[in-house]
């Protein structure tokens, strides 16, 4: 499932740096190991700058840091083993973007009543630029940060295999709570105190509704996080105020939520 990318940048702030696109390819290496397994199973020393292969290759060695023991007990060879892996990063700057919007999966819900969030599945059959995830991420990678908006609106709801003229669509209502704003090490972006998403009652058809709404210097640069999960108890829908009949059936019902960055462009004196 693809994840898209929108990038807002301000008027003044319009220039973006991507390392990752042109750096180097990196080159394979194999690793290199002292120990070497002979045809008979047995192992004995080699020089530990030789190749074994990729690890866990079809066709490599084991890569044996080798050890052995004199006679008298003491270590006679102590040998080594190195690979390489790789460590990778798409650096931005001036930029802001919307990295990932959440999806809500409510499971099973009765009409009339106020349902939690069950789970951040995205139903088979939605069209979506998620990854079916709760998260709610933003990057500011500006240098004064001067602040932003993100809003959501909703759908009506409609009946998965149902008539699409809209006759049988639900005007359900999704309930957000303020969830505190985190960095992607789990600490607060606050520049001083809390900050978190703004209450927000999204109903299908409506008008957008504010769900981050930051000002300027308020924050610290870099990924900015809500996050909208079953254990986090923050996010339920609401499904109208009609009570279900004694019919008995079940129906899916799919909505799409589209999220807008906003950006405050940067002004200078």
């Amino acid at each position: 499932m693809k994840l898209s990318k929108s990038v807002l940048a301000g008027s003044l702030a319009t220039a973006g740096i991507v390392l990752g696109a042109i750096a180097p390819a990196v080159t394979a290496q194999a690793a290199t190991a002292s120990g070497n397994q002979k045809s008979d199973g047995s192992v004995e020393y080699q020089d530990p700058s030789t190749s074994v292969g990729e690890l866990g290759g079809k066709d490599s060695k084991l890569a044996i840091a080798f050890d052995e023991l004199a006679e008298d007990g003491t270590v006679k060879t102590v040998g080594q083993a190195a690979a390489q892996s790789n460590a990778n990063v798409t650096v931005q700057s001036g930029l802001l973007t919307l990295d990932a919007v959440p999806d809500f999966g409510f499971a099973n819900a009765a009409e009339g009543t106020t349902v939690a969030l069950d789970n951040n599945d995205v139903n088979g059959n939605a069209a979506t630029d998620s990854q079916g995830l709760g998260n709610l991420t933003v990057t500011d990678s500006r240098s004064t940060v001067p602040g932003f908006e993100v809003n959501a609106a909703i759908t009506k709801f409609s009946p998965v295999g149902g008539p699409t003229d809209g006759s049988k669509d639900k005007v359900y209502t999704l309930n957000l709570k303020p969830t505190e704003l985190k960095n992607d090490k789990g600490e607060s972006v606050a520049a001083a105190g809390t900050l978190k998403t703004e209450e927000a009652n999204i109903a299908g058809g409506d008008a957008a509704s504010t769900v981050m709404n930051l000002a300027a210097e308020s924050y610290a640069q870099g990924p900015i996080n809500a996050s909208f999960t079953k254990a986090d108890d923050d996010a339920f829908l609401t499904l109208g105020d009609t009570a279900g009949s004694d019919t008995k059936t079940t129906t899916s019902y799919n909505a799409t939520i589209t999220w807008t960055l906003k950006a405050a462009p940067k002004v200078n004196a």
